[in-house]
């Protein structure tokens, strides 16, 4: 289980900052540098959730494993284990995904990602993921599809381009590609998204009961 969660965790890191470093080869505008990122994350996201739900529940998230863990659904030595996969996968991710373009393994990110606006973009698109994940308890192959989904589309209308993941938000630290982040930005990104994972968890107890039938 928790080698699942390392490279599921790492397969995404790939997808993300491999995007990002294929975009600028390709000298695409930054337009399509988004789509280009939003695409290939959307389908590593959908990829690595079909791959691992039936042997870690496909977490590759901290976020995520907190909420299972406040819902009781993991314990805490597990969860301490997937938190500690998840961000080591993530760095080791963006490491191969730095040198399959001939880049530093681990380079340090200058890209500052700041302002009350990326703060509250990273509340909505964590929130939100995890609404959806808690919406359909019983149905892996919708999870499969919405959560690819819902980042795919909130890559490309937020302002903070949806990290949406603490382990992949210190991952994006070690590299000089677009997708970066400064180490002096993640403190605030992680932050956000504690913050909407607990709104996510609020919504799905309060609007969309998951013990309800319909839900499951």
């Amino acid at each position: 289980m928790i080698s699942m969660e390392f490279l599921g965790t790492g397969i995404l890191a790939v997808a993300i900052v491999g995007s990002g470093h294929m975009a600028i080869d390709l000298q695409a505008d930054s337009g399509m540098v988004l789509f280009i990122n939003a695409l290939a994350t959307a389908i590593g996201l959908a990829l690595v959730i079909k791959i691992g739900m039936k042997v870690s529940g496909s977490h590759f998230n901290p976020a995520v494993t907190l909420v299972m863990l406040l819902l009781k659904k993991i314990t805490p030595q597990l969860a301490f284990f997937y938190i500690s996969a998840q961000i080591i996968g993530a760095i080791a991710g963006v490491g191969f995904a730095n040198l399959l373009f001939d880049q530093k393994a681990l380079d340090q990110s200058s890209i500052e990602r700041t302002g009350s606006n990326l703060f509250f973009s990273e509340i909505f698109a964590t929130a939100i993921l995890l609404w959806i994940i808690l919406r359909f308890p019983k149905r892996d192959d919708l999870i499969a599809i919405y959560v690819p989904l819902w980042i795919f589309g909130a890559i490309l209308f937020t302002s903070s381009t949806s990290f949406a993941n603490p382990a992949i938000t210190i991952g994006r630290i070690f590299t000089s590609s677009v997708v970066g982040i400064s180490p002096e930005s993640v403190i605030a990104f992680i932050a956000a998204q504690l913050i909407g994972a607990s709104l996510g968890l609020l919504a799905a107890k309060n609007i969309t009961n998951t013990n309800k039938e319909g839900n499951e």
